[in-house]
């Protein structure tokens, strides 16, 4: 549709009608149509913010962030902008910034929309999360300290997850005293953090405390199943390290009372048994795995690669091929809920 025109103007009507038709495009996901008309409304009236908003978005959306980032800049030299919508083009500046990677001017622009709204949580959380990522661990904190009076979770979560990337990073290039303290604070925060756990076993195990790194890596198993797996070798080698190689599966066993759905600890107790030459007891972990748990794949597939270290090909062949028909039937699955 052109626009009928009143000298230089379009009819308030005109506009109304790409209004509409902007919202429609857009609920039926037509981005490129939503585009077009917002692109209509901003050349017939530039003073029409919330279209000038609503088009820069839908660019960054879109992944044209320069074109949403020259808008937002264009805006901001205006002199006729009020301070409330001075402060949102700035927001969407900064958004548009952090979209594009340019962190370190993403944060510098948070950092002066917070200091006109000191309160503003939502600003104070995405400062948080950008210095931690430019590995500006100690500003990083004192916001998060912050963000914490006005929002204890999210606050206590930026928290932990900034003091472990600094206790890696400290790691990482020696300082282990350094390493050790920031790990500790995390834990003093979150004593269910797995990673955190583990890397302080690392430490241990570099300053010789052998017993106090399976200390921590079992504290790590214990509260966080996502590095229980990763951690289970280390606890069997620590067990090992200490003399008390045959201390590893009762350890286990004791989990496995805490956690009988667990596939990952039948899965460690295989591998246990096998490498002390006790195969059959090894499968027979496996079968109790499958037993409990049809469908996952992990239980399935060491079921075959110990079938096959103990020549049972046949068998072997099929554990891979009920291995197959789990994969499919949880393909299958993922397709019905993506359709539902």
């Amino acid at each position: 549709m052109a626009w009928r025109r009143v000298g230089a103007k379009a009819r308030p009507e005109e506009i109304e009608r790409a209004w509409r038709r902007s919202l429609r495009a857009a609920i039926a996901e037509d981005w490129p149509a939503a585009e077009s008309w917002l692109e209509r409304i901003v050349e017939a009236d530039s003073r029409d913010l919330d279209a000038l908003h609503a088009l820069a978005r839908l660019y960054r959306q879109r992944g044209s962030v320069g074109r949403s980032l020259r808008m937002h800049q264009n805006l901001l030299l205006r002199s006729d902008l009020s301070r409330p919508a001075r402060r949102e083009a700035l927001l969407e500046l900064a958004r548009d910034f952090e979209a594009g990677g340019y962190k370190e001017r993403a944060a510098a622009a948070y950092e002066e929309i917070l200091a006109a709204q000191p309160r503003n949580a939502d600003v104070l959380e995405r400062l948080v999360s950008l210095l931690h990522d430019l590995g500006e661990y100690s500003r990083a904190l004192v916001l998060a300290r912050r963000l914490r009076r006005r929002d204890r979770r999210a606050g206590e979560r930026h928290e932990v997850a900034i003091r472990l990337s600094q206790a890696q990073s400290l790691h990482e290039v020696g300082d282990h005293d350094g390493a050790r303290r920031s790990i500790k604070r995390c834990l003093r925060r979150d004593g269910r953090c797995g990673l955190a756990w583990t890397l302080l076993g690392e430490l241990e195990v570099e300053r010789g405390r052998t017993a106090k790194a399976l200390d921590a890596w079992k504290r790590g198993a214990a509260t966080d199943e996502t590095v229980a797996t990763a951690l289970y070798p280390k606890i069997a080698a620590s067990y090992a390290a200490l003399g008390k190689a045959e201390d590893f599966d009762p350890y286990l066993l004791k989990v496995i009372e805490d956690r009988p759905t667990d596939p990952a600890v039948r899965i460690a107790l295989a591998r246990a048994r096998a490498g002390r030459g006790d195969k059959a007891a090894a499968i027979e972990a496996l079968a109790r795995a499958i037993e409990i748990d049809p469908e996952d794949p992990n239980s399935r597939g060491e079921l075959g690669r110990q079938l096959i270290a103990s020549g049972q090909d046949a068998e072997a062949l099929k554990a891979y091929a009920d291995l197959l028909d789990a994969l499919e039937r949880g393909s299958l699955s993922l397709q019905q809920e993506a359709k539902a």
